[in-house]
């Protein structure tokens, strides 16, 4: 999922570069942003029905975003970021299932998009600031879903070649976040850094997760 998702990255990193040709030095005010951000999940445990149980290691990712600063104080813009983590399951038999709990692992992978606001409390270069989102994220995880299948395709150079692969359980939910953090303009450029929670309804019985999330923005404002 990550390298398809890598000529947009290029492309819209190339553009965010064209346009910050002339970067402002003033204030925040009607000018635009464009910020990379290192991301950071926390780990933890989580209790399912039946009593099969997971653990999520420390996750990591990137992301990238593009806001419009209305005034001194109010942003809103969209994001987008890609995160991998290392999960542990302990898997419980149903009843009448002789068989004992079967250990599990693999990692899960997820893509977010999500249209953002962040309240500047203060007008000044060193402020601290309140945000919020929603979007939508896709998770995509090792979890089989079928038995191994056989496709084949035709490749320009090799012609016919048939793979086996196994599906597996991916799916795309509804998202949203909060944060606070401190923000930093020296001229042109800003860093912030923000703690906040992402939320996902995953339905069935465990309803909505919840991960603490640490991010470390580092931009430039241009008009």
């Amino acid at each position: 999922m990550k390298k398809s998702c890598l000529p947009l990255f290029a492309l819209l990193l190339f553009c965010a570069s064209a346009a910050a040709q002339t970067p402002t030095r003033g204030g925040r005010a009607g000018t635009n942003e464009f910020y990379l951000s290192p991301l950071f999940t926390d780990s933890k445990n989580f209790s399912f029905e039946g009593g099969t149980t997971a653990h999520t290691d420390n996750g990591y990712g990137f992301g990238f975003g593009f806001a419009r600063n209305f005034n001194a104080n109010f942003a809103a813009g969209v994001e987008f970021g890609w995160s991998d983590v290392y999960y542990r399951t302990t898997l419980q038999p149903q009843p009448g299932n002789p068989s004992g709990p079967i250990n599990s692992s693999g990692n899960i992978s997820t893509g977010t998009i999500r249209f953002n606001g962040t309240w500047n409390i203060l007008s000044g270069p060193i402020t601290p600031l309140l945000t919020a989102g929603a979007g939508w994220t896709h998770i995509y995880t090792d979890v089989p879903s079928g038995p191994p299948q056989n496709s084949c395709w035709y490749y320009p150079w090799w012609g016919p070649v048939c793979t086996t692969y196994i599906p597996t359980q991916n799916t795309t939910k509804f998202s949203w976040n909060l944060g606070a953090g401190v923000r930093w303009d020296v001229g042109a450029y800003f860093v912030r850094g923000i703690a906040g929670q992402q939320s996902a309804d995953i339905g069935g019985a465990q309803g909505n997760i919840n991960f603490t999330t640490w991010r470390l923005d580092f931009g430039m404002r241009f008009r």
